[in-house]
């Protein structure tokens, strides 16, 4: 092979690997699955989450201990980290917003004045009312502001001040599949291995 030709093919294939490489490191966007079959048979009553904090994936699984349902999820940054444990599930709204982080808008236009209200020092600037941030089919976890709702993030990326944010798609079949009293257990550590063994990929959605 001709040297010339060669080192084109060299530089081609050196290209080739670091445009591969760069990929693997662009922010992606969420994803989930959903096993239609065993989510359509399962009752409400008999689910349970299980969230991992180090995966940033929730799993809802039936009664029988199979998974029916994945999902990436955005747990809490630095600081505000999303608390281990367990819970049972205390409120489920489908409608909330937030009574602690939201913004102050101008009550007759409904202009944005103050984006950010836990950065803002002193009194609701005259004429705006409050607007929590929206954190629809809410599934509440403690009474201190922990919970688990629709909301955006990048894929594996913590975005949270300790609620539990999952994909806008995969919430709402969540919400309709637990009810007061569902088990929710945030871990830690991986739960990968654990929960392939829950899972049948061959009818996910």
């Amino acid at each position: 092979m001709p040297i010339r030709l060669f080192t084109k093919i060299a530089v081609f294939l050196f290209l080739a690997s670091m445009i591969s490489s760069c990929q693997l490191f662009q922010k992606q966007d969420p994803s989930w699955k959903l096993n239609k079959k065993r989510y359509k048979q399962a009752d409400a009553s008999h689910t349970n989450i299980r969230v991992s904090i180090h995966d940033q994936k929730a799993w809802l699984l039936d009664g029988q201990g199979r998974v029916i349902l994945k999902t990436d999820v955005s747990t809490g940054v630095t600081d505000h980290e999303t608390p281990t444990g367990e819970y049972k599930v205390l409120e489920m709204l489908e409608d909330k917003r937030s009574n602690k982080y939201g913004k102050y808008v101008d009550e007759e236009t409904g202009k944005v004045v103050v984006p950010k209200t836990w950065l803002h020092d002193g009194t609701p600037p005259e004429g705006t009312v409050y607007q929590g941030i929206s954190m629809p089919y809410w599934i509440r976890l403690t009474w201190y502001g922990v919970g688990m709702h629709v909301g955006k993030f990048p894929k594996r990326t913590r975005c949270s001040f300790g609620c539990i944010r999952a994909f806008h798609d995969a919430q709402p079949l969540i919400y309709k599949k637990v009810s007061v009293g569902t088990l929710v257990t945030v871990s830690s550590e991986s739960l990968t291995l654990e929960m392939a063994e829950k899972e049948k990929f061959g009818t996910f959605r």
